[in-house]
């Protein structure tokens, strides 16, 4: 599987020993590498970064490229990419980049502000495409290499979003498309690889020969196969996959296999996976409905069944831990998660039994999740809550999800640069849409004054303190008046195999997260790569 649903490899990094990108022979000798990203059992010749359904993976970071690196794994750390520097003004309302030069798109044409403009003019003419949900005011070409985007609001805290989480696109391209209904089929982007074949079973990238980072990317070719989730276990045992984001519910003997010095996994946590209520429905609106299924759910079993001890129970705040104590409100500091089966069914004596029945949706790939689910119907019909658990296919799951149209579901909140950027996906009211229409985040339609006005705060200073402080008490909403239900950390899928490449993320090197699905970061790794033997 994996879960969609986000620089630069400090340019000190060697070449990786090579100025053709392979190893002591010549490039055609590297091998390709075959990646497991997202269950899919056909692909749509879909590669335009501005979509939120539909787009291949590969499309934002191998091929279009954000104007800075994140690494959610070292939160703080950001790292220059088509843009070189940022520099703040009037209060938080207005950001410019001073941009990396000589950079081209792979048609030949220069990469320069026009494009940076154009990208953000786009989110701003179509706001459905908006995806971090960024007040922009406009956008000011100061030269070729220097842009400036202002907002309607202090957006100090949207830095992520702003460039790290938005590919760039060419002007002298899409200028001539409805980016709305453009699919993108032969894509032109600034990105380590193009695009070389497509069909709904397979599509493949090449090294993009004029990288502006010179040696890379050192894989010559990487080729993305339609696998369903039984086939990818299948592609892990016999070889067939180098790098998959996969859950296996025995890793160690279904992919290890005996074979530790080459068939390694790194499972470091991304974010948070949640049990979304549908705030629109009549039923779920209610706290106490809320409370009561929340006090019926063991967390600890799901962790130890259905995600087989490889997470653990996410803190009721959803606050990352370890590591981000100072977020955590004092008040809640211990909070933990208790099965209370009677208080559950104390809380339920005034609604009515009748309209106690949902149905939990799920992405049938993800059989961790169907898992979790199962468990989840389990314990509800506990305290007289029918739930039927239905999966349905990956795509459907996102568009049913996107437009608000289920009663409950399993999602993953991803990670940021700090504990605030999935607390705004998770929370803040723009990112909520009416049902029938995508929303990009906060999927189960949260609205609450008090909320928005603490987000906002953190956005509007760059104080550590008082950033920590507006954390905190989104961290109290979260456990008092349980907007989402917080399950347990997502843990970033990642197995791989050293006997083609070299130079992925450990845990002694988190340079950026592991997973083949996470977008920019797995274009960080790809570069990073080198062969196998140097």
């Amino acid at each position: 599987m994996r879960r969609p649903t986000t620089v630069v490899l400090a340019l000190a990094l060697a070449a990786a020993g090579c100025s053709s990108g392979g190893g002591p022979g010549p490039k055609s000798e590297a091998p390709p590498l075959v990646m497991h990203a997202i269950d899919a059992g056909t692909f749509q010749e879909n590669f335009n970064p501005f979509h939120l359904e539909g787009v291949n993976f590969g499309t934002t970071g191998m091929i279009y490229e954000t104007l800075e690196y994140f690494n959610k794994l070292k939160p703080g750390e950001v790292k220059p990419w088509l843009a070189l520097s940022h520099e703040w003004a009037d209060d938080g309302k207005a950001l410019t980049f001073t941009l990396r030069q000589g950079v081209k798109w792979t048609d030949g044409k220069p990469f320069t502000a026009d494009d940076v403009a154009f990208t953000f003019d786009t989110m701003t003419k179509h706001p459905e495409l908006n995806k971090g949900a960024l007040e922009i005011s406009g956008t000011q070409v100061l030269a070729p290499d220097k842009v400036r985007i202002d907002f309607k609001t202090t957006s100090y805290a949207k830095l992520f979003n702003i460039s790290g989480n938005t590919g760039i696109v060419p002007k002298h391209l899409f200028e001539k498309e409805n980016p709305v209904t453009f699919t993108n089929p032969k894509p032109v982007g600034t990105g380590p690889y193009q695009l070389s074949k497509f069909s709904a079973q397979l599509y493949e990238m090449t090294k993009n020969p004029a990288y502006w980072q010179p040696g890379k990317p050192v894989v010559p070719t990487i080729r993305f196969p339609a696998y369903t989730a039984n086939a990818v276990q299948t592609g892990l045992q016999q070889g067939e996959i180098d790098w998959a984001g996969a859950f296996v519910p025995d890793i160690d003997k279904i992919y290890v296999q005996g074979k530790p010095e080459t068939n390694k996994y790194y499972f470091p946590p991304e974010g948070v996976v949640s049990l979304l209520p549908n705030l629109t429905h009549p039923v779920l609106s209610k706290p106490e409905v809320r409370q009561a299924i929340s006090l019926a759910v063991d967390r600890d079993k799901i962790v130890k069944v259905a995600e087989r001890g490889y997470t653990k129970v996410a803190h009721p705040t959803s606050i990352p831990m370890p590591g981000g104590e100072a977020f955590l409100p004092p008040r809640y500091k211990d909070a933990a998660y208790q099965v209370d089966v009677e208080k559950a069914k104390e809380l339920l004596k005034g609604v009515d039994p009748g309209s106690l029945k949902f149905t939990l949706l799920v992405p049938s790939p993800f059989t961790d999740w169907v898992n979790a689910a199962q468990l989840i119907r389990e314990d509800l019909a506990k305290v007289g809550i029918t739930v039927e658990t239905r999966g349905v296919a990956f795509q459907d799951w996102v568009s049913k999800v996107g437009k608000g149209n289920f009663d409950l579901s399993i999602r993953a909140t991803p990670a940021g640069a700090s504990p605030y950027f999935q607390m705004r996906s998770l929370l803040f009211s723009e990112l909520a849409k009416p049902v029938g229409t995508a929303a990009t985040g906060n999927y189960q339609r949260w609205k609450d004054p008090e909320t928005d006005k603490l987000i906002n705060a953190y956005a509007a200073t760059e104080d550590l303190a008082e950033q920590q402080r507006a954390t905190q008490e989104l961290g109290r909403i979260m456990v008092e008046k349980l907007p989402v239900l917080p399950l347990f950390y997502s843990p970033s899928w990642a197995e791989f195999r050293t006997n083609k490449y070299v130079g992925w993320p450990s845990e002694q090197d988190p340079y950026a997260m592991p997973s083949p699905y996470t977008s920019p970061d797995a274009a960080v790794v790809l570069l990073n790569l080198r062969p196998a033997g140097t």
